[in-house]
Protein backbone atom coordinates (compact mmCIF):
# COMPACT_ATOMS: atom_id res chain seq x y z
CA UNK A 1 0.00 0.00 0.00
CA UNK A 2 2.72 2.29 1.03
CA UNK A 3 4.45 1.76 -2.48
CA UNK A 4 1.18 2.17 -4.02
CA UNK A 5 1.01 5.92 -2.63
CA UNK A 6 4.70 6.63 -3.36
CA UNK A 7 3.60 6.03 -6.79
CA UNK A 8 0.38 8.20 -6.73
CA UNK A 9 1.86 11.20 -4.90
CA UNK A 10 3.84 11.72 -8.10
CA UNK A 11 0.32 12.03 -9.88
CA UNK A 12 -0.20 16.47 -9.59
CA UNK A 13 -3.56 16.06 -8.84
CA UNK A 14 -2.94 13.48 -5.94
CA UNK A 15 -0.06 15.57 -4.92
CA UNK A 16 -2.22 19.08 -5.31
CA UNK A 17 -5.07 17.29 -3.07
CA UNK A 18 -3.07 15.54 -0.32
CA UNK A 19 -0.88 18.88 -0.30
CA UNK A 20 -4.31 21.04 -0.21
CA UNK A 21 -6.72 18.64 2.09
CA UNK A 22 -4.67 17.57 5.08
CA UNK A 23 -2.96 14.58 3.84
CA UNK A 24 -6.69 13.14 2.63
CA UNK A 25 -7.17 12.72 -1.22
CA UNK A 26 -11.54 13.09 -2.29
CA UNK A 27 -12.54 9.57 -3.89
CA UNK A 28 -12.96 11.52 -7.15
CA UNK A 29 -9.03 12.40 -6.83
CA UNK A 30 -8.05 8.65 -6.12
CA UNK A 31 -10.62 7.28 -8.81
CA UNK A 32 -8.97 9.68 -11.17
CA UNK A 33 -5.65 7.53 -11.20
CA UNK A 34 -7.41 3.64 -10.19
CA UNK A 35 -7.38 1.09 -12.88
CA UNK A 36 -11.00 -0.07 -14.12
CA UNK A 37 -10.51 -3.15 -12.35
CA UNK A 38 -9.87 -1.69 -9.39
CA UNK A 39 -12.52 0.65 -9.24
CA UNK A 40 -14.73 -2.54 -10.46
CA UNK A 41 -13.37 -4.14 -6.88
CA UNK A 42 -14.10 -1.36 -4.73
CA UNK A 43 -18.12 -1.24 -6.19
CA UNK A 44 -17.89 -4.65 -5.41
CA UNK A 45 -17.13 -3.82 -1.98
CA UNK A 46 -18.90 -1.28 -0.90
CA UNK A 47 -21.75 -1.95 1.65
CA UNK A 48 -25.23 -1.34 -0.43
CA UNK A 49 -27.25 -1.12 2.79
CA UNK A 50 -29.71 2.02 2.64
CA UNK A 51 -28.33 5.64 1.68
CA UNK A 52 -24.75 4.13 1.74
CA UNK A 53 -22.24 5.41 -1.20
CA UNK A 54 -23.74 1.94 -3.08
CA UNK A 55 -27.36 2.49 -2.99
CA UNK A 56 -26.86 6.66 -4.22
CA UNK A 57 -24.23 5.10 -6.96
CA UNK A 58 -26.94 2.81 -8.04
CA UNK A 59 -30.01 5.04 -8.15
CA UNK A 60 -27.55 6.64 -11.36
CA UNK A 61 -28.48 3.49 -12.81
CA UNK A 62 -31.93 2.84 -12.64
CA UNK A 63 -34.23 1.46 -15.34
CA UNK A 64 -37.85 0.34 -16.03
CA UNK A 65 -38.92 -3.12 -15.35
CA UNK A 66 -41.35 -5.19 -16.95
CA UNK A 67 -44.01 -4.02 -15.35
CA UNK A 68 -43.18 -0.22 -16.00
CA UNK A 69 -42.19 1.04 -12.82
CA UNK A 70 -38.74 2.25 -12.18
CA UNK A 71 -35.97 0.37 -9.71
CA UNK A 72 -32.37 0.74 -9.01
CA UNK A 73 -30.14 -2.17 -9.94
CA UNK A 74 -29.28 -4.82 -6.91
CA UNK A 75 -25.31 -4.98 -5.97
CA UNK A 76 -25.06 -8.10 -7.80
CA UNK A 77 -26.36 -6.73 -10.79
CA UNK A 78 -24.43 -3.91 -10.57
CA UNK A 79 -21.60 -4.94 -10.06
CA UNK A 80 -21.80 -7.87 -13.01
CA UNK A 81 -22.26 -4.97 -15.29
CA UNK A 82 -18.83 -3.45 -14.20
CA UNK A 83 -17.35 -6.53 -13.89
CA UNK A 84 -18.60 -7.26 -17.54
CA UNK A 85 -17.40 -3.98 -18.87
CA UNK A 86 -14.08 -5.10 -17.12
CA UNK A 87 -13.22 -8.29 -18.89
CA UNK A 88 -14.22 -6.95 -22.07
CA UNK A 89 -11.77 -4.35 -21.78
CA UNK A 90 -9.41 -6.56 -20.72
CA UNK A 91 -10.00 -8.79 -23.90
CA UNK A 92 -9.85 -6.00 -25.99
CA UNK A 93 -6.84 -4.58 -24.49
CA UNK A 94 -4.52 -8.10 -24.77
CA UNK A 95 -5.58 -8.17 -28.55
CA UNK A 96 -7.52 -11.49 -28.03
CA UNK A 97 -10.96 -12.24 -30.05
CA UNK A 98 -14.57 -11.80 -29.07
CA UNK A 99 -15.54 -13.49 -32.64
CA UNK A 100 -16.89 -17.12 -31.80
CA UNK A 101 -15.72 -16.88 -28.51
CA UNK A 102 -17.70 -17.58 -25.62
CA UNK A 103 -17.24 -15.30 -22.38
CA UNK A 104 -17.34 -17.35 -19.38
CA UNK A 105 -18.14 -14.18 -17.18
CA UNK A 106 -22.04 -13.57 -17.68
CA UNK A 107 -23.46 -10.22 -16.77
CA UNK A 108 -27.13 -10.05 -15.00
CA UNK A 109 -29.47 -8.93 -17.79
CA UNK A 110 -32.57 -7.07 -16.82
CA UNK A 111 -35.71 -9.38 -17.50
CA UNK A 112 -36.92 -7.40 -20.35
CA UNK A 113 -34.04 -7.73 -21.98
CA UNK A 114 -33.53 -11.19 -21.82
CA UNK A 115 -33.53 -14.20 -24.73
CA UNK A 116 -36.08 -16.42 -24.41
CA UNK A 117 -35.14 -19.38 -24.35
CA UNK A 118 -31.82 -18.46 -21.88
CA UNK A 119 -28.78 -18.68 -24.30
CA UNK A 120 -26.28 -21.56 -23.68
CA UNK A 121 -23.55 -19.47 -23.99
CA UNK A 122 -22.92 -15.70 -23.71
CA UNK A 123 -20.78 -13.50 -26.28
CA UNK A 124 -20.41 -9.82 -27.24
CA UNK A 125 -24.13 -9.28 -27.39
CA UNK A 126 -24.45 -9.57 -23.73
CA UNK A 127 -21.55 -7.82 -22.76
CA UNK A 128 -23.60 -5.13 -24.93
CA UNK A 129 -26.31 -5.04 -22.53
CA UNK A 130 -23.44 -4.31 -19.25
CA UNK A 131 -22.10 -1.47 -21.79
CA UNK A 132 -26.03 0.07 -22.51
CA UNK A 133 -26.90 -0.30 -18.73
CA UNK A 134 -23.59 1.97 -17.84
CA UNK A 135 -24.53 4.68 -20.51
CA UNK A 136 -24.22 7.58 -19.85
CA UNK A 137 -27.18 8.69 -21.48
CA UNK A 138 -29.95 7.79 -24.05
CA UNK A 139 -28.82 9.23 -26.68
CA UNK A 140 -24.77 8.90 -26.31
CA UNK A 141 -26.34 4.87 -26.42
CA UNK A 142 -28.34 5.36 -29.64
CA UNK A 143 -25.22 6.91 -31.15
CA UNK A 144 -23.16 4.01 -30.35
CA UNK A 145 -25.90 1.46 -31.49
CA UNK A 146 -25.57 2.98 -35.00
CA UNK A 147 -21.99 3.26 -35.15
CA UNK A 148 -21.70 -0.49 -34.18
CA UNK A 149 -24.86 -1.04 -36.77
CA UNK A 150 -23.00 0.89 -39.33
CA UNK A 151 -19.78 -0.92 -38.77
CA UNK A 152 -21.42 -4.40 -39.12
CA UNK A 153 -22.83 -3.49 -42.45
CA UNK A 154 -19.78 -2.65 -43.80
CA UNK A 155 -18.35 -6.06 -42.96
CA UNK A 156 -21.34 -8.36 -43.15
CA UNK A 157 -19.45 -10.60 -45.48
CA UNK A 158 -17.36 -11.19 -42.93
CA UNK A 159 -19.34 -10.80 -39.32
CA UNK A 160 -21.60 -14.15 -38.80
CA UNK A 161 -23.83 -12.12 -36.33
CA UNK A 162 -24.43 -15.84 -34.45
CA UNK A 163 -20.75 -16.06 -33.87
CA UNK A 164 -20.71 -12.71 -31.73
CA UNK A 165 -24.03 -14.51 -29.96
CA UNK A 166 -26.34 -11.67 -31.32
CA UNK A 167 -29.97 -13.26 -32.43
CA UNK A 168 -31.24 -11.72 -35.75
CA UNK A 169 -33.65 -9.36 -34.10
CA UNK A 170 -30.87 -8.01 -32.22
CA UNK A 171 -31.88 -4.31 -33.23
CA UNK A 172 -34.93 -4.66 -31.42
CA UNK A 173 -33.40 -5.16 -28.52
CA UNK A 174 -30.21 -3.23 -28.34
Amino acid sequence: MEKYFELSIRNSTIKHNYDNHDGQIPFWAAVEVMSFSTLSKYIKNLSSKPNSPFSKLSAYYSYKTDKGNMTCPSHDMFTSWVHSVVVLRNICAHNSRIYNRSLTTKPTIIKTDQQRPQPKFYGLYHFLFAMKYLRPSDTSWNEFVVKFKRHLQQYQSYIDIQKIYFPVDWEKHL
